[in-house]
């Protein structure tokens, strides 16, 4: 059973103004969104040239006045504020990731629940960025959403488990009120994988049905059999869910499309 204003509950957006443009960074290209038109940009073998870019950009029309590069190729690792050193930001990621000199590493402090987002950035979209948008703002997705849902678990008695469905991963993030417990991105390529993971955390966590809230983010056609299988062992499930507009099938990222055009 499903409960809750699951096609009504909303993740405010507000932040994002009519003029900006929203460049989600994906595995296998970039997708570009506004509240009018979303667009995306495949990558081939070859890295594109800057002027490969500018066109294509200048051919859609977008503006550029206001533009945030979100990562979400690389997972992230949510570091304490007071345990930082932002002298070594690549300490932090060796488990989960291996970087080398082909990547940079960024820490995005979140003073609003004390954490530190530290992400690799792959160098050559840094350097193709850079030379084509060199005003542009970046961070990632975890930083993102963090913030949000903290506020929206700050004050309930049950832990709130989040999960964010995507092309062949998906991230999940535990709460005790406003308290981030866990912050983790998974590999999935299919309902069983998804589950095993989930499992995996309920029991690190010795979680039984009745006492964490579970909540996807977003809805979508392609996830039935993921939402399927988790009613099976939790049968209160909410969404939340970015009425408009509504994101291609074969979206990487349904939910982060429809949420950077709201």
């Amino acid at each position: 059973m499903e409960t809750g204003q699951q096609f009504l509950m909303q993740l405010s957006n507000k932040e994002n103004t009519s003029n900006e443009l929203s460049i989600l960074i994906l595995k296998d290209g970039f997708s570009f969104c506004t509240h009018e038109q979303q667009h995306f940009f495949g990558l081939e073998k070859e890295t594109p040239s800057p002027d490969a870019l500018q066109s294509w950009i200048k051919y859609h029309q977008f503006n550029t006045e206001e533009v945030t590069l979100i990562y979400m190729d690389h997972p992230a690792v949510t570091v304490p504020l007071a345990l930082f050193d932002k002298e070594q930001p690549e300490a932090y990621i060796k488990t989960a990731y291996t970087s080398d000199e082909t990547h940079i590493v960024k820490g995005e402090s979140i003073e609003t629940i004390d954490q530190v987002i530290v992400f690799p950035i792959t160098r050559k979209w840094d350097t193709l960025f850079n030379a084509v948008l060199p005003k542009a703002k970046c961070t990632h997705l975890t930083a993102k959403l963090l913030p949000k849902l903290a506020k929206f678990s700050f004050g309930k008695t049950k832990k709130n488990m989040f999960v964010h469905l995507r092309k062949d991963q998906f991230d999940l993030f535990l709460f005790q009120g406003g308290q981030l417990l866990l912050q983790n991105s998974f590999p999935q390529y299919n309902a069983d994988d998804f589950l095993y993971y989930l499992f995996y955390v309920t029991e690190q966590f010795y979680l039984k049905p009745d006492q964490f809230n579970l909540t996807f983010l977003g809805k979508y056609e392609a996830f039935d059999d993921y939402y399927d299988g988790a009613r099976e062992f939790h049968e209160s499930i909410d969404y939340f869910e970015p009425h408009y507009p509504s994101p291609p099938l074969s979206h990487p990222a349904p939910f982060f499309l429809s949420y950077n055009s709201l």
